[in-house]
């Protein structure tokens, strides 16, 4: 479906975001101070720039007050509003929603913003008469059917709900969207035998459905008796999606003889559903800002749902707004489905601001509170070896693997995670054991043949091997500088330094403002006579930011000193 779906978007409005105010030190991100002062020009320009730089809470304020001072300002009324729209201010934002549509019958989002005011007011014949004022093209095509579907569903109307949804049947690709909202709405109206058709045949096997077309197909089942049915659509889709932690919540109430929680509970939350769904096809298609305000107008209808909470929490983090991340994830509460992975995200972006040891914290509390998953653990692993904490990092690795069942089973990724940690550790026997490890997973593995065959060239051993592993390596990755680098650096560890040049030179193109790539091309240029070139190459070197040991190295050098090794470029 997602492949499809680019053709019926339209440009939406973006909302601009820029810097303003002072730099925080910590993130490099402005803060913002409410204006002292009640004039146009300081609200307009404050909230202008707190929409460059993402900051929907700062702009709402400020923009809404702006227009308070202008209320006939018609570009700052659609300004303020998209800003709390982006806030998730969706009811503080109806008034300013009349005016736009008197000015303009067809504004998408001021008719969304005044159409769910109806249905939060059950007033679903003016909702109706709101969503038949636009023209379904673009994404209206896709957001007006579900919208008439589900406000048909709150008049009771369910044939004129089930023509709606027979409007998105002329895009193929939405055939699933179709059928899943409308096993929806028969489960609505209790025909639950063909809901369970539709939801069974929407996504096709149920156990690779979306997670809410699964849980919506097993609810049924359980309103229908067939627990056993249920029980097993929930253990299949268990089995596929192991990491997921909904199913597991649905065995345990389904053992404890509590009563299913139907997906859909009312017309709005129906349209809310929709909404979802229309965000999360927007984000996949990398179309941040309408997928931000989709999900605000599906929260507006449904305040508590988790699933959209983490949504916004995601967008909030491509914003780079992880404070604003942070508070959304911890909203969702601890006895939620998904607060494990809200807990993980909040662990990211407390990561993200340099706030490790908060992230750290909450990753060693969630590695206490289940001993069944790894997954706590490996973050809390990549988290100790970005900061440099190696052993630690390899500690934790070492409780994930052993949780996995042991390193047979846990695929290549984690042992090279390990093997990096112990490398720098200073433990290069374990190091070698999990890269070679690794390898036989997953023997034609670039990354970890670069690790490997840079490291033993580094210690002088294993020469021929190296070449033979980091020419694959480059065969395989072509235009990854680093490996390039350290095929580079094998002919320069053997003295074959023309060859060493020749790749270095690639490399250096790959990847122009790696420090250690430039001094190894400096290097290189050294042994063949081209000195001048090789100072130069130094100097670049020092201009891109090297570590303390490679600065005093390459100044070393420029003072001079001959060449020797530098540091390990890894990916």
């Amino acid at each position: 479906m997602k492949r499809h779906l680019l053709h019926i978007i339209i440009p939406m409005t973006a909302l601009a975001l820029s810097a303003c105010g002072t730099m925080s030190q910590q993130t490099g991100r402005a803060e913002f101070e409410y204006p002292q002062s009640n004039s146009f020009s300081g609200n307009f320009l404050a909230g202008k720039a707190a929409q460059i730089e993402n900051r929907t809470d700062y702009a709402a304020r400020y923009l809404q007050r702006a227009h308070e001072i202008d209320p006939g300002n018609n570009d700052l009324r659609r300004r303020a509003f998209l800003a709390l729209i982006a806030d998730g201010r969706i009811a503080d934002s109806e008034p300013i929603a009349r005016l736009l549509i008197k000015e303009n019958p067809q504004d998408l989002f001021a008719v969304m913003a005044v159409m769910d005011a109806e249905i939060r007011d059950q007033n679903y014949q003016a909702a109706l008469d709101a969503v038949s004022a636009l023209p379904e093209r673009g994404i209206t095509s896709l957001i007006v059917p579900l919208a008439k579907a589900w406000i048909y569903t709150g008049l009771k109307q369910r044939d004129n709900a089930l023509i709606a949804l027979n409007e998105l049947q002329a895009n193929g690709s939405l055939n699933p969207l179709s059928e899943y909202h409308r096993g929806l709405i028969l489960a609505f109206f209790n025909d639950l035998d063909a809901a369970e058709v539709a939801l069974a045949s929407a996504y096709g096997d149920p156990a690779d459905a979306p997670l809410r077309a699964a849980e919506a197909l097993g609810a049924v089942f359980e309103r229908k008796g067939q627990s056993q049915k249920a029980s097993l659509l929930y253990e299949s889709y268990m089995d596929r999606h192991p990491q997921s932690l909904a199913m597991p919540y649905h065995l345990e109430r389904l053992a404890r003889g509590e009563a299913p929680t139907s997906t859909v509970l009312t017309p709005a939350s129906g349209l809310a559903e929709a909404y979802l769904d229309i965000a999360t096809l927007l984000s996949q298609e990398n179309a941040v800002d309408p997928s931000l305000l989709m999900a605000r107008y599906s929260l507006s209808l449904r305040p508590g749902d988790d699933i959209t909470r983490l949504l916004v929490g995601e967008i909030m983090e491509i914003q780079e707004r992880f404070d604003a991340a942070i508070t959304v994830y911890q909203s969702i509460p601890e006895n939620s489905p998904h607060s494990w992975n809200a807990r993980l995200r909040a662990a990211s972006s407390y990561e993200q601001i340099g706030q490790t040891d908060a992230a750290i914290d909450l990753l060693e509390k969630m590695v206490n509170e289940r001993s069944d998953r790894p997954d706590a653990l490996i973050q809390l692993g990549d988290i100790l070896r970005i900061d440099q904490e190696y052993a630690a990092a390899a500690s934790a690795y070492n409780r994930a693997i052993e949780r996995l069942g042991g390193p047979d089973v846990v695929g290549w990724r984690l042992l090279y995670r390990r093997g990096i940690a112990y490398e720098r550790a200073g433990d290069w026997n374990r190091a070698e054991a999990d890269f070679l490890k690794a390898l036989e997973l997953e023997p034609d593995q670039p990354y970890v043949m670069n690790y490997l065959g840079y490291s033993w060239v580094d210690m002088g051993k294993n020469f021929d091997q190296a070449e033979d592993m980091l020419k694959r390596a480059v065969e395989l990755q072509p235009e990854d500088g680093y490996i390039v680098d350290s095929l580079g650096w094998v002919y320069y560890k053997i003295a074959r330094y023309e060859d060493a040049v020749e790749q270095l030179e690639k490399a250096v193109e790959l990847k122009p403002d790696d420090p250690t790539i430039n001094d190894h091309l400096g290097d290189a240029y050294w042994q063949i006579g081209r000195f001048h070139e090789a100072r130069f190459q130094w100097h670049r070197a020092l201009s891109f930011n090297p570590t303390d040991e490679l600065r005093v190295d390459v100044q070393a050098k420029l003072d001079g000193k001959t060449p020797h090794a530098g540091n390990i470029a890894v990916n």
